[in-house]
């Protein structure tokens, strides 16, 4: 997997932490399984280059995490809402930016190659009604 934007221990990370947030399970997939990281550039192209600097280093700090503290990392970005002070809003945005990656990947009608199982969003029944120009 290559971007434009991240490098591959940033990939790696991010992978790493979907497999937190989308573990997968009955037939659904889990997120490195669906492999949609493959359209992170997709996303990641509409973002201030500054923040997507400072995510793909985070991402790629992250990612020489152990899992154990990944867990806990994402179980504390999941309470942010509830934390003060300047930590509550790094904590938020964290949150919010990694979140926001990492479903609207896996939501996106856009699996990678490779991947023939069922997409998330058929087995939850969700359609997005399209305007046509």
């Amino acid at each position: 997997m290559k971007s434009e934007y991240f490098n591959q221990a940033a990939l790696k990370g991010l992978n790493r932490i979907g497999d937190i947030l989308v573990p997968g399970e009955d037939d659904f997939p889990s997120f490195s399984e669906y492999n949609c990281i493959e359209h992170v550039d997709d996303l990641l192209a509409f973002a201030p280059p500054e923040d997507v600097k400072d995510l793909g280093m985070v991402l790629a700090i992250l990612n020489y995490f152990p899992r154990s503290l990944l867990l806990y990392l994402v179980k504390s970005l999941a309470q942010a809402p509830d934390k003060k002070g300047g930590l509550g809003v790094l904590f938020r945005q964290l949150n919010l930016g990694i979140r926001g990656i990492v479903f609207s990947l896996y939501y996106s009608e856009k699996p990678g190659a490779g991947y023939s199982g069922p997409d998330p969003e058929k087995l939850i029944g969700f359609s997005l009604n399209r305007v046509r120009d």
